[in-house]
């Protein structure tokens, strides 16, 4: 049995289903057999959620869902609930010190508008509760406030790097990964330790369409996001092209 060399940890909304489909493209990288939880052949193995939410299955039961350890492969997975829970890095650090672990990251505004939409879409009684993002600005209750809180990446980041050392974080922007996939691809599999691989299609998975958004209300997200992206940017050593 094994445990992953690398875990994408985050985050939601941010493309880590098509970042995972294009990782397994890679012939050094092995899928995992999944958890059974998948509902689609996007999902299915991508998504173990051991730290979070199967963790009483025990450590033996998480290693079962990985191929047996063999030179010159690796494997791993993607789970992008976990960067927003300091919880699931305690348990990371605990079982696996060492693992690498790879940041994807989205403009939090449309990291935000996709998340909202997503909630309106498929959360019971969302719709009912925020019929439109304005008000859901104006009157979100506490339970929903995880939808705007999760943009602001530096504040679930800098738990994990007070466990693991900044050498074992691979942290970009999805902007980057969808604008030039081949060079970002590259740089990736090459921080996990293999060589170039050319993938023949990055093919965007899971991204929808939704309604245009009052530019006053992006005004607004913008300047809420400003201070924890200040705060990324000199935390990872790098700007993204996020709108400022």
């Amino acid at each position: 049995m094994n445990l992953p060399d690398y875990i994408v940890i985050g985050e939601t909304k941010c493309g880590t289903t098509s970042l995972y489909n294009y990782l397994i493209k890679h012939p050094q990288i092995l899928d995992t057999f999944g958890n059974g939880e998948g509902y689609d052949d996007t999902y299915k193995t991508k998504e173990l959620r051991f730290f979070d939410k199967f963790y009483e299955r025990g450590i033996d039961w998480y290693k079962s869902l990985f191929p047996k350890a063999k030179p010159g492969f690796i494997t791993g997975e993607a789970t992008p609930m976990y960067m927003y829970r300091s919880l699931v890095a305690k348990r990371i650090a605990e079982h696996i010190p060492n693992v690498k672990l790879v940041v994807v990251l989205r403009d939090p505004v449309d990291r935000f508008i996709s998340q909202f939409y997503h909630n309106f879409k498929w959360v019971p009684g969302f719709s009912e509760r925020y019929p439109n993002i304005k008000v859901y600005l104006n009157s979100m209750i506490d339970p929903d406030y995880y939808i705007l809180e999760k943009g602001m990446y530096y504040y679930s980041l800098i738990k994990w790097m007070e466990l693991f050392n900044k050498e074992q974080f691979y942290v970009f922007s999805s902007e980057e990964m969808f604008s030039e996939p081949q060079s970002t691809y590259n740089n990736l599999v090459n921080f996990l330790g293999l060589e170039a691989y050319k993938v023949d299609e990055f093919k965007k998975y899971r991204s929808n369409d939704y309604p245009d958004v009052d530019p006053e209300i992006i005004k607004e997200l913008t300047e809420f996001y400003r201070l924890a992206n200040q705060k990324l940017f000199t935390l990872v050593g790098r700007e993204f092209n996020w709108r400022k």
